[in-house]
């Protein structure tokens, strides 16, 4: 049994993890938008081009991602903690919210125009990983902005969001 003091450390030690801040986009079934912000995200691939995300299990988008089977992920751009807010108080408003963004439909989610940098993605595969689902995607096709960069992110607790 691990004390305080080394849960504190461990905490400590795993949010000097670097990551970016990211918005995954996508349409369900029915054609209704959904959106969520996201940080567990990695390029795993370059041929074909590949990614791991990672997302709790309990999140409301889980199973229309699972149906859709395919999204657009937004790489949020270093002072985009504007777009994050908006996304990230109400994700079931999604069309609100992303029509109030200027977002445009791109495969099967939405580009911002506020991103650094929108992907184009399909699931391959999906990995239960304990309290988070590990999807493995390939992306087709992205779009990056010159001259600007990603937002930068780190956790103050490396054991919870």
């Amino acid at each position: 049994m691990r004390t305080h003091e080394a849960m504190h450390n461990l905490s400590q030690a795993l949010a000097k993890i670097v990551s970016g801040a990211f918005v995954l986009t996508l349409k369900d079934d029915a054609g209704a938008p959904h959106a969520i912000v996201v940080s567990f995200v990695q390029q795993v691939g370059f041929d074909p081009p590949r990614l791991v995300i990672s997302l709790f299990k309990e999140r409301d988008i889980v199973p229309a991602l699972d149906a859709a089977g395919a999204f657009v992920l937004n790489v949020v751009a270093d002072g985009g903690q504007g777009v994050l807010r908006q996304l990230g108080e109400a994700p079931q408003e999604a069309a609100r919210a992303l029509a109030a963004l200027g977002a445009t439909q791109c495969g099967n989610g939405y580009a911002l125009p506020q991103a650094a940098a929108h992907l184009v993605c399909k699931v391959v595969h999906r990995v239960d990983i304990g309290d988070h689902w590990l999807y493995i995607v390939d992306v087709s096709e992205g779009a990056a902005v010159e001259d600007r960069p990603p937002l930068v992110h780190t956790r103050r607790s490396g054991l919870r969001y």
